[in-house]
């Protein structure tokens, strides 16, 4: 059956991958792998039913990923997509910078209900370029607590990318200065112990109660992904081991859940080689958060990880991340909704804090 073309622009076509495709796609692939820069930006080896190639001739030009979701907006679900690894020409050869807009402009018509996430931060071509196209860009804040600081000091990459910034680190962990400001800042707003009452506990698989948690939680969400019993079980399935799934209840009575991982990094660009756990998604009964990030806290600490990271876009979420002692950074995680999209959570910049966003969603868990 002939690849439906779905847009012509320049003598480039953008069409869904077929086994046609396959050798080209791994020539553009070799072609990116041959830079430093972009060698981890990658289009599926084999067809992907939900990737799409800007073709010219025989030559793969860029593609990406058009991924669908269900998403409660208060309450009302709806499906939309996520525009995912979207790659062109252009980051190797200026003459095929429009390839990006072009693309973009097909994802459009395919599905006017788009977003972005992640992306790398606000300054990256793509969070750029869909700004300039209409989208609006919301970054999703980034906590960190840190449990071992003289490890912190040593290993995070992100604060000793120059000499200065190295010899300023290691006199700060030499000196002990570093750990008393990382202690003091972390205890400035920390109220560690939830009220009596509840408790947590690892569990294997999501059950029944998840289903409960959902229905009494999500309608107050300006947008949030379905995170009932079956999408969780679809997302963080029982034979990913990795995964740890905390059950957080008051009395009897299921309040809430969080998904952590705990990585040792080997030689990670930002991480080094820290022990990073990561409160990678979650969710409770109004007024249930700050026990659950509580929860999630106390079980990566008796795991010994020397750092936890969350982001996190709801505002009652970053309270409760704030009053466990997390202080919060700058953010690479950037959120971004088309025009049509941003239509059924305006104002957004207002309800942007009644978005629940983390790393579950988008691509997942990735990199963590």
């Amino acid at each position: 059956m002939k690849p439906k073309l779905l847009l012509w622009d320049m003598g480039t076509v953008v069409t869904r991958y077929t086994e046609s495709c396959v050798d080209a796609v791994r020539r553009f692939n070799a072609r990116l792998a041959s830079t430093e820069e972009y060698a981890d930006f990658q289009l599926p080896d084999r067809p992907a039913a939900r990737c799409f190639l800007a073709v010219e001739g025989g030559t793969v030009r860029g593609g990406y990923l058009l991924n669908p979701h269900c998403y409660a907006f208060r309450g009302e679900v709806r499906t939309i997509a996520h525009y995912q690894g979207p790659i062109s020409e252009g980051v190797l050869d200026k003459a095929y910078a429009g390839i990006g807009a072009q693309m973009l402009r097909t994802a459009l018509k395919e599905q006017p209900l788009l977003f972005g996430l992640g992306m790398g931060g606000f300054d990256n071509p793509l969070p750029r370029m869909l700004s300039a196209m209409g989208w609006t860009l919301a970054g999703v804040p980034f906590y960190a607590l840190v449990m071992h600081p003289q490890r912190f000091l040593r290993e995070l990459r992100a604060l000793r990318g120059s000499l200065p910034q190295r010899a300023a680190m290691e006199l700060a962990r030499a000196t002990g200065a570093g750990w008393l400001a990382i202690h003091l800042a972390q205890r400035a707003s920390a109220v560690r112990t939830p009220r009596a009452g509840f408790h947590w506990e690892v569990v294997p698989r999501f059950g029944a109660w998840a289903d409960a948690v959902w229905e009494k939680s999500h309608r107050r969400y300006a947008m949030i992904a379905l995170r009932h019993r079956e999408a969780l079980e679809a997302l963080y399935p029982e034979r990913e081991g990795r995964f740890l799934r905390i059950r957080v209840s008051e009395g009897t009575a299921p309040v809430g859940w969080a998904v952590v991982l705990d990585t040792a990094m080997r030689d990670h660009k930002h991480f080094g080689n820290l022990r990073v756990g990561s409160i990678v998604d979650c969710l409770a009964l109004a007024g249930s958060e700050y026990p659950v990030i509580a929860a999630a806290t106390d079980a990566l600490k008796r795991r010994n990880v020397d750092l936890i990271v969350s982001n996190q876009m709801h505002r009652d979420w970053g309270a409760a991340l704030r009053r466990a002692g997390f202080f919060s950074g700058p953010t690479n995680y950037v959120f971004a909704a088309s025009r049509a999209l941003s239509a059924l959570i305006q104002p957004l910049e207002q309800a942007a804090r009644e978005i629940h966003l983390n790393r579950g969603d988008g691509d997942g868990p990735i990199h963590l």
